[in-house]
């Protein structure tokens, strides 16, 4: 609720610095500057109304995500050699194996 309430918030902002930027742009006809940052910060605050309210709602929910003691789904992974990897081939060897999921950019 309370991050709801400062998007409001920062929205409100917005709505008078663009009011103010536009009064100012009438005054001094020669200055559009701040039209145009006025104008683009409409259009990111827009696409951020997108992808939270709208993109954010394909995000699976905290409910199905492992607790702390669950076995793992079994799955195979391509080791440092290139031979197959299995969780359960591990957990048969081990007392636990340690996940560490890692993005990189190979």
């Amino acid at each position: 609720m309370a991050n709801l309430l400062l998007f409001l918030f920062a929205g409100g902002l917005l709505a008078l610095g663009l009011k103010r930027a536009f009064r100012e742009s009438e005054l001094y006809r020669g200055k559009v500057s701040g039209s145009i940052l006025g104008g683009l910060s409409v259009i990111l605050f827009g696409l951020f109304c997108y992808g939270i309210f709208y993109v954010a709602k394909d995000i699976p929910s905290a409910d199905r995500a492992l607790r702390r003691g669950q076995t793992a789904p079994d799955f195979s992974l391509d080791g440092a050699d290139g031979r197959p990897v299995a969780l359960s081939d591990l957990l048969k060897r081990n007392r636990g194996v340690l996940l560490i999921f890692y993005r990189g950019y190979w």
